[in-house]
C-alpha cells in the first residue's frame, strides 16, 4: 500500500482513499527528517541511531533517550507489520528511509522546473500555503531549531522561484500568481523592501493600491519602520524595474528607521589565482589562462560575491608574499589553481582560517580544451558559487558578534597542532566561540575534536575525554545535519570506544555529505587502519593529500599507520619524517626501527617517548587502541616490545 506523507500543515499519513493512518508522531518526524536528507544531499545509507535519538530528545532534559528511541523503534515496526510496509528500516546501529515506500509534499520542492519558472512557481505556493510541521506535539529544542532552519530554506525556494517568474509574468492570472506568493513571504518577512514592491505593483495593476495600504498598515508594528503607501511613483518606477527583470544593484547604503542609513554589509571577495607555468610549451598551458578567466567572468554575474579582477589575480600569484597581499586587499576567499600534465587542480581556501573548502582535480585529457573550455568554466564557477555560499551562511551565524568569530578562527588555527598546549588553546578559544552562539555547529564539531587528540597525545585511556568528544559531535549533528565535520568527529569518537562499525558508518556519511572534505576522508582512512583495512586506508588517504596537497601531520600521521600495519616500515618513515613536528609520531617511529633491526635509532625514540610519558605501558595503551583483528595489535605489540618499551 503507497502511504502519502503530508508535513505542512498537519504532520500524518493518509491511505490511498484519503484516510488518516495512525503512526507514531516521531516516526513519522524522523521519515522527514532523514528524507530532507535524502533529499538534500543524497544521502541515503544508514543515519546513526545515537544521533537521531539526540534529534528527537534533548539529553539535558532527558538522560533516558536512547532507551525511548529503543520504545518508538518498537511501536513503529509494530505499526508497519500491521501495515504491511515499510517506511523506516532498523538496524543495530542506524536507521534509514525507504523513499520509494511512500509519497511526500517534500518530493514537491525537489522538482526540477521542468513545466517553467511560473509552473514552477504556482507548484510551490500551493506547497507552502501552510508552514512545515506547522502542527507538533512534544518538540525538543533540537527539533524547534531544525524546523525553524527548513522554514527559512523553503521561504528561500519560494524567493527565488518568484524572482526566476517575475520577467516572464504578463497575464493578469500571472501577476495574480506572483502576488500570491509575495505574500506567502511577506507574512513570514514583513519587513522586506523588495516583497512590499513587488505586492505594490500587483496590487496597483488590479486597482487595489487601498488594500494594500491596509496590509501593510496592519503589519506596521512587526516592522522595523513604517512604509508610507500611496501613489509614490519613484517607488512604482523601482517596482516596474523587478517586473522587467533589470532591478539596479542593491545600494551600498541600507536605510534606517530615523531616516539616516548605514553602510551595508561588504560582499565577500574571492580572488582566483592563476596557475603557475603559463609560459611553457603546448596548448594546454596556453588555454589555461583564458579558462580562468571564463571563470571569473562567469562568478562577475552572481551578486553574491565580489571577484577580484584577472590582471590583479595576477599580480598577486607572482608575488612573494602572496598572504600578505591577500589580507591588505580584504580578500575573503582564494582559488588555488595548479597545472600538472594533463590536469587542473583547483584549491578553494577560506583566507581568515586557511582553511581547505573544496578541492577538485579536472583530467583535461578527456576534453577538447578548445571547444569544451566554457563548459569546464561554467562547472568552476557554479561549485564555486555554491561552495561560498554554503560558507557564508555558517559564517553569517556571527554576524555582530566579531569577537565570537574570532574565537572560532583561532581554535580552528590551534586545533591543527598537535600538542597538548596548543590543543587545550584551541579548547579554551571554541568555548568562547559557544558562549556567544551556543549552537554553532562548526565550534561544536571542533571542541569535540580537541578531546579526541588530547586522549591520544596523552595516551592513558581516559574514556571520560571520549565521552566529552561524542557528546559534542552528536551536538554538532544537531545543530546543523548536514555539516559532514560532526560525522567525522563522531567518527572519530566513536573509532576510539571500540565502535569501530559505527565508526565508519558514521565517516561513510561524512564523505557522502562533503566528497570533498579532505579532513573528514583522512578520518576516514584512519578507521580503516584500526579495521584491519590498511590498503583501503592508503587509498582514502592518497585521496585526502590529493586534495590537500600541503598535508596536516595527522594525514602524514594515519599514512605511516598504515604502512606499518602492512609491513612497509621504511615508508612509513618516510612519511613521519614529513611531517612538521614529529613528536606524536615517535611511538611509531621506535616501532618502525626496532622492525627494520636498527635497535639504535628504536632505542632513541623510545627514551624520548619516555621523557614525555615516564608511566607509558605498552599493554594499558593496547588495551585501549581498537584494531578490529589481532594480528594487527599483536604486530603493534612486538614492535615496541622489541624497541624497548
Amino acid at each position: 500500500m503507497k502511504l502519502r506523507l503530508e508535513s505542512f500543515g498537519e504532520l500524518r499519513l493518509i491511505d490511498l482513499a484519503g484516510q488518516p493512518v495512525a503512526f507514531p508522531e516521531k516516526g513519522l518526524l524522523a521519515i522527514c527528517y532523514l528524507l530532507d536528507r535524502y533529499l538534500q544531499n543524497g544521502a541515503g545509507s544508514e543515519y546513526p541511531r545515537s544521533a537521531l535519538a539526540r534529534f528527537l530528545w534533548d539529553s539535558h532534559d532527558n538522560p533516558d533517550i536512547m532507551a525511548n528511541l529503543r520504545k518508538t523503534i518498537s511501536r513503529i515496526q509494530a505499526r508497519q507489520t500491521e501495515l504491511g510496509t515499510e517506511l523506516l528500516i532498523f538496524t543495530a546501529t542506524g536507521v534509514r528511509i525507504k523513499p520509494d515506500a511512500f509519497v511526500c509534499d517534500l518530493f514537491e520542492l525537489a522538482k526540477s522546473d521542468g513545466g517553467g519558472a511560473l509552473e514552477n512557481l504556482r507548484r510551490l505556493v500551493a506547497v507552502l500555503r501552510q508552514d512545515f510541521l506547522a502542527v507538533l506535539a512534544d518538540q525538543s529544542v533540537s527539533t524547534q531549531q531544525w524546523i525553524a532552519g527548513q522554514r527559512d530554506r523553503h521561504m528561500a525556494i519560494l524567493v527565488d522561484a518568484m524572482k526566476t517568474a517575475l520577467p516572464t509574468a504578463r497575464s493578469r492570472e500571472d501577476i495574480s500568481l506572483i502576488k500570491e506568493a509575495a505574500l506567502r513571504i511577506f507574512r513570514d518577512a514583513p519587513d522586506d523592501e523588495n516583497i512590499r514592491r513587488i505586492l505594490l505593483e500587483a496590487y496597483e495593476s488590479e486597482g487595489q493600491l487601498e488594500n494594500a495600504r491596509r496590509l501593510f498598515e496592519a503589519s506596521r508594528h512587526g516592522l522595523e519602520s513604517a512604509l508610507d503607501i500611496g501613489l509614490d511613483v519613484q517607488a512604482l518606477r523601482e517596482v516596474r524595474k523587478v517586473f522587467a527583470g533589470s532591478q539596479s544593484p542593491p545600494s551600498v547604503m541600507e536605510p534606517l528607521s530615523d531616516g539616516g542609513s548605514r553602510v551595508a554589509r561588504p560582499l565577500p571577495r574571492l580572488v582566483l589565482l592563476p596557475p603557475g607555468g603559463m609560459d611553457a610549451a603546448g596548448a594546454l598551458p596556453m588555454l589555461c589562462g583564458p579558462l580562468i578567466e571564463d571563470v571569473t567572468i562567469g562568478l562577475c554575474a552572481l551578486n553574491t560575491v565580489s571577484v577580484v579582477a584577472p590582471h590583479t589575480a595576477a599580480r598577486i600569484a607572482g608575488h612573494a608574499d602572496k598572504a600578505e597581499l591577500i589580507l591588505r586587499h580584504s580578500i575573503s576567499y582564494v582559488l588555488d589553481t595548479r597545472l600538472t600534465d594533463h590536469a587542473l587542480f583547483v584549491q578553494l581556501i577560506h583566507a581568515s582560517g586557511d582553511e581547505v573548502i573544496w578541492a577538485e582535480r579536472f583530467n583535461l585529457e578527456k576534453y577538447d580544451l578548445i571547444s569544451h573550455r566554457r563548459d569546464i568554466a561554467r562547472r568552476i564557477a557554479r561549485e564555486l558559487a555554491g561552495q561560498v555560499r554554503r560558507h557564508e551562511t555558517m559564517r553569517h551565524s556571527f554576524e555582530g558578534n566579531s569577537a565570537a568569530y574570532h574565537s572560532y578562527l583561532l581554535g580552528l588555527r590551534d586545533v591543527k597542532r598537535l600538542s597538548l598546549p596548543d590543543i587545550r588553546h584551541s579548547r579554551k578559544a571554541f568555548r568562547e566561540a559557544l558562549q556567544h552562539s551556543a549552537h554553532f555547529a562548526p565550534a561544536l564539531s571542533g571542541l569535540s575534536r580537541t578531546f579526541v587528540v588530547e586522549w591520544l597525545l596523552t595516551a592513558r585511556g581516559d574514556r571520560e575525554l571520549l565521552g566529552l568528544a561524542e557528546d559534542y559531535a552528536n551536538r554538532a549533528i544537531v545543530a546543523d545535519p548536514s555539516l559532514a565535520a560532526g560525522f567525522r568527529e563522531l567518527g572519530v569518537a566513536k573509532l576510539y570506544l571500540g565502535d569501530i562499525d559505527e565508526s565508519l558508518l558514521a565517516l561513510k556519511l561524512a564523505e557522502e555529505l562533503s566528497p570533498h572534505y579532505a579532513d573528514g576522508i583522512a578520518s576516514y582512512a584512519d578507521t580503516l587502519v584500526h579495521a584491519s583495512r590498511p590498503s583501503d586506508a592508503l587509498i582514502k588517504i592518497d585521496r585526502a593529500i590529493s586534495l590537500n596537497p600541503l598535508s596536516p601531520t595527522d594525514y602524514l600521521w594515519t599514512a605511516a599507520g598504515a604502512n606499518f600495519a602492512l609491513g612497509h616500515y621504511a615508508e612509513a618513515l618516510e612519511q613521519i619524517s614529513a611531517m612538521d613536528d614529529r613528536t606524536p609520531a615517535d611511538r611509531l617511529s621506535a616501532a618502525c626501527w626496532a622492525m627494520l633491526g636498527d635497535m639504535k635509532n628504536a632505542r632513541l625514540y623510545m627514551r624520548k617517548v619516555r621523557e614525555i610519558y615516564p608511566d607509558f605501558d605498552v599493554d594499558k595503551w593496547l588495551s585501549v587502541v581498537p584494531f578490529k583483528e589481532q594480528w594487527q595489535k599483536e604486530q603493534y605489540r612486538e614492535a615496541l616490545r622489541r624497541a624497548g618499551f
